[in-house]
């Protein structure tokens, strides 16, 4: 059986030891064998394959999570959902790019000057997350889900009964590390993090501690 992970920097290993990017963008070939989906395929015995890719947004995951699903077999999904302000976008023969607010780019100025709202990012990002839940489900592929930004479920500010409807779907679906994001996990815990802002080995050893029975109970309920 093979595990496949899918995210931004997070899940592609961003700052590890073994972060042998040889651009800002990590190679989707030679992903990190530190991160927490990585420890938990050598755990389990399973290959290991990465799709994340640094700076992404969460609509350049779900189409990664379509296009592998469309030939997968045997496999079990790791997911983790990125910053919902992330916009991504395709130029000529689909080469995506992505614009983020830390960023200053012409095109990243336009876009969060004129564009942007908080409200769009939330109902986009949620209906991606519940796009691939479904297909997950539809084509049978054992997963789990994690997720970075917090306002994925927040409903005090820009929220309406779509979003919380959409919000009330994928809730069951999407793991936490004790209730936080990974990041502020990691800090909540004291592990080392890169200027970055990257969970370091020791965070990414003890998220692997922490998710693995998550991931065993499904791979039972699978060979049941």
């Amino acid at each position: 059986m093979k595990l496949v992970s899918f995210g931004c920097s997070f899940i592609a290993g961003n700052d590890l030891a073994d972060d042998s990017r040889p651009t800002t963008i990590k190679t989707l070939y030679n992903p990190s064998l530190s991160t927490w989906p990585a420890l938990i395929s050598k755990r389990v015995g399973f290959e290991y394959s990465s799709r994340a890719l640094a700076g992404i947004g969460n609509l350049r995951i779900l189409e990664s999570i379509i296009e592998e699903s469309a030939t997968a077999t045997d496999s079990f999904f790791v997911i983790g959902w990125s910053w919902i302000d992330r916009f991504d976008y395709t130029i000529v023969d689909d080469i995506w790019k992505t614009l983020r607010p830390t960023v200053d780019t012409p095109e990243a100025d336009q876009y969060y000057r004129n564009l942007h709202s908080q409200y769009r990012d939330k109902l986009t990002s949620l209906i991606h997350i519940r796009s691939a839940i479904d297909l997950l489900q539809q084509k049978n592929i054992p997963f789990v889900m994690t997720y970075m930004d917090e306002l994925i479920f927040e409903t005090k500010w820009h929220c309406n009964p779509a979003i919380v409807e959409l919000q009330d779907y994928i809730r069951p679906y999407l793991t936490t590390f004790d209730g936080n994001s990974f990041l502020d996990w990691s800090k909540k815990l004291g592990f080392p993090i890169s200027k970055n802002l990257h969970p370091l080995e020791a965070a990414h050893a003890a998220a692997a501690d922490l998710i693995f029975p998550t991931i065993k109970s499904k791979l039972i309920a699978i060979n049941c």
